[in-house]
């Protein structure tokens, strides 16, 4: 889970994604919600405010079974739900480890209702994670495309931090290596907290938007279904 306080070394990112999704949430979401990589369910408080239901769904049984209950197991490339199903779906986090990013996008704007909204978080510069599934790194360029392909409608796709969080960011995760030498993590924690702190104010001063370690995408399915862009 996100660490609530700057001594904590995940605070600023975990603290600007909570930010980026909950305006997402009260503008977007809505009535039946998928959400695709679960997980922990850190975001469930923030989807519950909006949608009228939530269905959690996740692929690693053994990772997450003893700690959330998705209401259903599966892949995002092939989702077992019928088509326009939803008037919400969401996906934080999860399209860097799938294999074939554009098949999902596809699958999502099948099940999503005419009218529905996609809400999709993926990293631009961020370290090697969860690997070996660790496949892709996104531009909110690329983003779009695969929407568009898709066949749906981009509403907006905006960076959600500059330079400075990027870099703040990697610098903490890379000194919480050295926290398994004796007497080191309390030493740390007050570095963590100047540097989160000012990194986020670096970034309001000057932001560097090229540079963000992540984008949001949000994303709606035309009323009318227009044919799909052929990929490029």
């Amino acid at each position: 889970m996100g660490g609530k306080s700057p001594l904590c070394v995940n605070w600023l990112v975990h603290r600007i994604n909570r930010q980026e999704i909950e305006a997402a949430a009260r503008g977007h979401a809505r009535g039946m919600l998928l959400d695709i990589g679960c997980g922990h369910g850190r975001y469930n408080d923030l989807l519950d405010r909006c949608a009228d239901s939530r269905t959690g769904m996740e692929l690693d049984r053994g990772r997450y079974v003893s700690v959330c209950r998705p209401g259903v197991w599966g892949s995002g490339l092939s989702l077992p739900f019928r088509d326009d199903c939803f008037d919400t779906v969401v996906s934080f986090q999860v399209l860097e480890h799938v294999p074939e990013p554009a098949q999902m996008v596809q699958e999502i704007a099948r099940v999503l209702k005419p009218g529905g909204c996609l809400i999709l978080t993926a990293p631009h510069i961020w370290g090697i994670h969860e690997e070996p599934e660790d496949y892709f790194r996104f531009t909110g360029f690329g983003l779009s495309h695969l929407s568009r392909v898709a066949g749906l409608k981009v509403v907006s796709v905006r960076s959600m931090a500059g330079y400075w969080v990027t870099a703040g960011a990697r610098f903490c995760y890379y000194l919480q290596l050295f926290e398994r030498l004796p007497g080191m993590a309390l030493l740390l924690r007050p570095l963590y907290a100047l540097v989160q702190l000012a990194a986020l104010v670096l970034d309001r001063l000057h932001r560097v938007e090229g540079d963000a370690w992540n984008f949001i995408l949000v994303a709606t399915k035309p009323r009318t279904q227009a044919k799909q862009e052929e990929p490029r």
